[in-house]
């Protein structure tokens, strides 16, 4: 298993803020009681690798599994990841 890095950890932690402010600028809050931002920050994380199992078994590499295989170069991948 690959070790969780830093730079992962912050970008998950950007996300997870990005995703509360959004949420409450929609009108959304989360029950502090049920919701701290690490139960929010583990969620994402989740299902975003549920995503990417169900993709890879449908042949779809997404993520560090497509810039290993050489599909996506560092460049692409930090575009993407900046939104440009």
């Amino acid at each position: 298993a690959l070790n969780y890095t830093m730079q992962q950890k912050q970008f998950n932690n950007r996300l997870t803020e990005r995703l509360i402010e959004l949420a409450s600028t929609s009108g959304y809050v989360f029950d502090p009681d049920s919701f701290t931002f690490v139960t929010i920050r583990d969620r994402i994380r989740c299902y975003f690798k549920s995503y990417v199992q169900s993709r890879k078994k449908r042949g779809v590499i997404i993520g560090y599994a497509a810039r290993k295989a050489g599909l996506l170069g560092v460049k692409e991948v930090e575009k993407k990841a900046s939104g440009s």
